[in-house]
């Protein structure tokens, strides 16, 4: 049972972040690279990490909710703690971040409202799929919601969870919010997820 509760939870992990990864391939563009760069090689090392960095930042930043979501079905199966309780102890954390110094003017009670909303959603859908049989990812997809119409319906409420947590940080970082580049992150997203959708169900 733990063994193949923790293979499951790799399964999903390995999906989401490969979402986030393909995103942020997308999404953060590497600045072109002169032609002293390629000849000085610590430059060059440099100019790579700091992109890379970003990338990882940004999956890190995409993983936040999911993370949190999938710890929390993983745990409750695995150690039969109570959904409330396990909930509660996610709501603690989140609101501990609205105090961090490094969080000040980025981070509101408006986007850690919507985080929750998102943050439960994915709670029940990991563990449907937890608690489903399957060799991989597509196949716990699959066994869980038995069609591409019952899938698109989970699909299209997690896109629009996932705009009401952008929608807050619109709101609450005001003009220094990006919005062209949220709105290439949400096309890149639906068009990334799309894609893998053909994958599970087929054409």
């Amino acid at each position: 049972m733990s063994s193949d509760l923790k293979r499951k939870f790799n399964h999903i992990y390995n999906y989401e972040r490969f979402i986030g990864s393909s995103v942020a391939l997308r999404v953060i563009k590497s600045k072109p690279i002169g032609v002293w760069e390629f000849l000085i090689p610590i430059v060059f090392i440099l100019h790579f990490m700091r992109n890379k960095q970003s990338r990882e930042l940004f999956i890190q930043n995409y993983m936040f909710t999911k993370r949190h979501a999938l710890d929390a079905a993983f745990k409750m199966l695995k150690k039969g703690l109570r959904r409330e309780d396990i909930i509660a102890g996610i709501e603690d954390k989140t609101r501990a971040l609205l105090t961090a110094p490094e969080t000040q003017g980025i981070y509101s009670d408006t986007i850690r409202q919507q985080q929750m909303k998102e943050i439960e959603f994915l709670f029940d859908h990991y563990h449907k799929l937890l608690g489903a049989g399957g060799e991989d990812y597509d196949a716990l997809v699959r066994n869980s919601y038995g069609s591409r119409p019952n899938y698109l319906i989970f699909h299209e409420q997690l896109t629009a969870a996932e705009k009401e947590v952008s929608d807050a940080a619109r709101q609450t970082l005001g003009s220094k919010a990006d919005g062209d580049a949220l709105l290439r992150i949400e096309i890149a997203t639906e068009d990334i997820r799309q894609s893998h959708i053909e994958k599970i169900f087929g054409n």
